[in-house]
């Protein structure tokens, strides 16, 4: 009779007021004790971690119907528009994140997504009842009739993200009035980043809660013990979380001070991706475009096609990871590096054309007589003679002739030289022309002999001082 009278009662609460008594008696039967309402920290939610929300959830005193009618008589009494204890002292609600998942860490929006379990506790004298020790588990229908601490999240950008299954909060209470309220909150929310350092660098992101109508003459925020909780299958493929740091952030403003709890996500980037896909190719470009210094100048269309490639190459690699960032004025770590393999592989085309320009002067880019006179390379002609170039076909040769008593200069070519007698300074400014092709061309290959000693000599004391200054700030 006890047994079906208890079944009834029961199965009457649960349909009218959506109301779970949460409760084990020791003389029922086995398949009748209704284990303790599973929540949002896991399979049996009385983990250590979570001492602190539910140390009032076991019992093991029965019930009575004379219990069970006080409380459907304190619900249908109670008036959610009005706070716990409305005319003594503030509410102090206490908070604790358990976070689920974390990802969607955007650069260029400077944001990131957060699945998190918000758990608040507070003390409601209107909830204190007797008679049992079990506690009540409200369900989502009901949680609207009660009065729940106005938070929000003050960095979030966007949200609007449904349960799956409709059902994603929770309401527990104790005896004593303790109320322990949890939802699920999925929100995009804001996470100010600075790239200086990038890729070496680590990031903080925060997840603010604050009290939104209610100053701290109504209500105080406080963090649990332990405040912060990350799920253990976390993973993030581009940062990993080094530390979580509960913080206050309360805000003073015109109309009173508010409450505010911060939540700080230290998260370190990973390197592994670029080393990969930015490093190590830029490292090969460069070492590519030395490959010119051993390519005769003579072979100037191989050495200029190599050159453009290796140019246009790093200005790509230069665009593509400038895509994915937003336009900051500053400069990045891998910026220092980009720019400098871009300058090493400019040099090496600048080179070359030093190079050529050497090897082919005798032949394209031979000075005129005003023009060497001016450069000191060759003697001016006495005053008041004039110069006259005669120049036939097949010129290899030169020989001035001065006609006219010594007034008028003619330059023959293709003529044979007169052999004299030059010595001392002379003998440096009249060489053939055999001779300076000769020369020039010993300059531009010890152009290219020096460039391939000392372009990768600089590399490598501009990749000490790079790593040197930027690997020991790297916290990974």
């Amino acid at each position: 009779m006890r047994l079906a009278t208890g079944l009834l009662l029961f199965g009457a609460v649960f349909w009218s007021k959506g109301l779970s008594v949460v409760v084990e008696d020791v003389d029922d039967p086995p398949f009748l004790r209704q284990p303790r309402q599973v929540s949002d920290g896991g399979p049996d939610n009385t983990t250590d971690s979570n001492t602190g929300f539910e140390a009032a959830t076991a019992s093991n005193i029965g019930t009575t119907p004379a219990s069970m009618a006080l409380v459907l008589q304190m619900l249908d009494n109670y008036d959610q528009r009005l706070r716990p204890d409305f005319r003594g002292g503030a509410v102090t609600v206490t908070f604790q994140l358990y976070i689920l998942t974390m990802g969607s860490i955007s650069e260029s929006s400077m944001d990131y997504v957060v699945t998190v379990f918000l758990r608040q506790q507070w003390n409601d004298p209107r909830f204190v009842y007797t008679g049992f020790d079990g506690n009540l588990t409200l369900y989502d229908t009901v949680i609207d009739d009660v009065w729940l601490p106005d938070v929000f999240f003050v960095n979030e950008k966007a949200a609007g993200f449904a349960s799956s299954t409709g059902t994603s909060r929770m309401m527990r209470i104790h005896p004593n009035g303790d109320v322990l309220y949890s939802t699920k909150k999925t929100a995009l929310l804001a996470c100010p980043m600075n790239f200086a350092l990038y890729p070496m660098d680590s990031q903080e992101c925060s997840i603010k809660i604050e009290s939104f109508s209610h100053s701290t003459k109504d209500i105080v925020l406080e963090w649990a013990d332990p405040p912060i909780i990350l799920a253990d299958d976390i993973q993030l493929p581009e940062y990993k979380i080094l530390s979580t740091t509960p913080e206050r952030c309360d805000v003073v403003r015109r109309i009173g001070t508010f409450s505010c709890l911060e939540g700080r996500f230290k998260m370190v980037r990973r390197m592994g991706y670029y080393i990969i896909q930015t490093y190590i190719p830029s490292i090969l470009i460069v070492i590519l475009s030395w490959l010119t210094f051993w390519i005769s100048p003579e072979i100037a269309p191989a050495r200029v096609a190599l050159g453009i490639t290796t140019v246009l190459t790093s200005t790509t690699f230069t665009a593509i990871n400038r895509s994915t960032m937003p336009r900051f004025s500053y400069v990045r770590a891998i910026d220092i590096w980009l720019l400098a393999c871009s300058f090493f592989i400019f040099a090496a085309l600048v080179e070359f054309a030093a190079v050529h320009f050497l090897f082919k002067r005798h032949k394209k880019f031979g000075f005129s007589g005003r023009l060497r006179r001016l450069l000191g390379l060759e003697h001016p002609p006495p005053e008041g003679t004039e110069e006259v170039e005669l120049k036939p076909s097949a010129s290899t040769t030169s020989e001035r002739l001065l006609l006219g008593g010594g007034h008028t200069q003619i330059r023959l070519e293709n003529a044979e030289p007169k052999p004299a007698e030059v010595t001392g300074e002379e003998e440096k400014h009249h060489r053939t022309l055999e001779e300076l092709k000769a020369l020039y061309q010993k300059r531009a290959r010890r152009i290219d002999l020096a460039a391939r000693i000392v372009f990768p000599s600089v590399f490598c004391i501009f990749n000490l001082c790079y790593w040197g200054v930027f690997l020991p700030q790297y916290e990974g």
